[in-house]
């Protein structure tokens, strides 16, 4: 695909919002693209009334609306209902909806968590911490798999500390990277969780923590010098930035995607 998206239409007045990206799409082609490149996010709730309602109104698409309404009413899988779209859109060629057939069929062999896992690192990659949550949580809701092992689950685990340290909750975050740290014993995973420790805690009950924890000595000292430097350089960008308003849009744009699940 080239860099340049061109639409056959002018770009819809009402944009169509994915909630959980924070993302706006103002054209039946940049519906095609996200959902090209972003196919395990696709989900019933994606696809679902206020999508056909905005085929209907503002894309002037009833016909794709009525498709996907039948589809889903008679249960059709997700895959069938995204390749409608594309198919509908004559973006993509051929081939490439072949390949992205089957590159669905290949998801369609993992387990739940696993999909759980990719559509929840995706939101965590563009900021949506509170929708990662959600899944990760989802994942740890199910029954734990053999198949999938201990190193799966640590990663879920970790994954999920860092959400809630990026959202500042961390007597939660300190949870999450310590069961992580119980599945994998990773030292880079330890100091995570010292430092939400550190960041949680008064100076008085965080000693008294790490004594619990049997961490002291050389190997606190280490960990310590670590989070100073740290938070040194985080001072650094406390400074008003240069475009304050180009920031507060950003910092706009992250609220939205983290209210959903809120």
């Amino acid at each position: 695909m080239g860099a340049v998206m061109i639409c056959r239409d002018e770009p819809v007045k009402t944009p169509y919002y994915i909630e959980s990206m924070g993302i706006r799409l103002y054209s039946m082609e940049e519906l095609a693209f996200f959902l090209y490149e972003n196919v395990y996010l696709a989900d019933r709730q994606m696809l679902g009334k206020r999508l056909w309602e905005w085929l209907r109104t503002e894309a002037h698409n009833p016909d794709l609306a009525e498709k996907l309404k039948k589809g889903a009413e008679a249960g059709s899988s997700i895959q069938n209902m995204v390749l409608t779209i594309l198919r509908s859109v004559d973006y993509y060629t051929r081939e490439e909806l072949t390949e992205l057939s089957s590159r669905m069929k290949v998801l369609n062999t993992y387990q739940e968590q696993e999909r759980l896992k990719l559509r929840a690192d995706e939101y965590f990659i563009n900021g949506n911490y509170l929708a990662s949550i959600y899944e990760y949580e989802k994942i740890l809701d199910i029954r734990q798999s053999d198949r999938l092992g201990v190193e799966f689950y640590a990663h879920v685990w970790n994954n999920l500390g860092v959400c809630y340290s990026r959202l500042f909750q961390f007597g939660r975050a300190a949870r999450a990277f310590r069961t992580s740290w119980q599945y994998q014993k990773d030292p880079e995973v330890l100091k995570e969780y010292v430092f939400s420790m550190r960041l949680g805690l008064s100076d008085e009950d965080f000693e008294q923590a790490m004594e619990l924890q049997n961490i002291h000595g050389e190997q606190l000292s280490e960990y310590m010098e670590d989070y100073e430097r740290l938070l040194s350089e985080a001072e650094e960008h406390l400074e008003q930035p240069e475009h304050l308003a180009e920031k507060i849009y950003e910092l706009e744009r992250e609220y939205e995607k983290n209210t959903r699940y809120a």
